[in-house]
């Protein structure tokens, strides 16, 4: 299994998804329109200590981000129930997303392959659902500074 060596370029535009997420609440790129920006997260697993890491770091600066009206969607491709779980233990306050058979994933090259299985990338969205930020993995405070430069 090997996850694609490149992510989508910066300047990209990206087409809205909606999804369900760990609260069966169904949250769309659309939604956030009216924000500066939107991180997308993708993680593979409710185990990983790397996965586990990264989320607790962005429920961490959760607040910051929020601050620069910049709103964070997690994406993995967890069965709905494992991702409430997860959003309870971990005490999340942004959207866990259900992409279901990986399709977001694969769209935006963060998918294992050959198998169907969510990989780590982190992407920063202007509110016009541009690229302005991509990496396979970035600390909170990067992609805050991405959005305000």
């Amino acid at each position: 299994m090997f996850l694609p060596t490149t992510l989508l370029p910066i300047g990209a535009m990206v087409p809205d998804f909606r999804l369900l997420d760990h609260q069966a609440h169904s949250v769309g790129l659309g939604d956030f329109a009216n924000q500066k920006g939107t991180v997308l997260l993708f993680f593979a697993s409710d185990w990983l200590k790397e996965d586990l890491a990264l989320l607790q770091s962005y429920r961490d600066a959760h607040s910051q981000f929020l601050d620069a009206n910049v709103q964070v969607l997690a994406l993995c491709s967890l069965n709905w129930e494992k991702l409430f779980h997860l959003g309870q233990r971990l005490n999340v306050s942004f959207p866990l997303l259900f992409d279901q058979c990986c399709r977001q994933s694969t769209f935006y090259k963060a998918a294992w392959v050959p198998k169907f299985v969510t990989g780590r990338a982190v992407y920063g969205l202007d509110a016009r659902k541009k690229i302005v930020f991509a990496q396979k993995q970035a600390s909170p405070q990067q992609v805050l500074q991405a959005f305000n430069s």
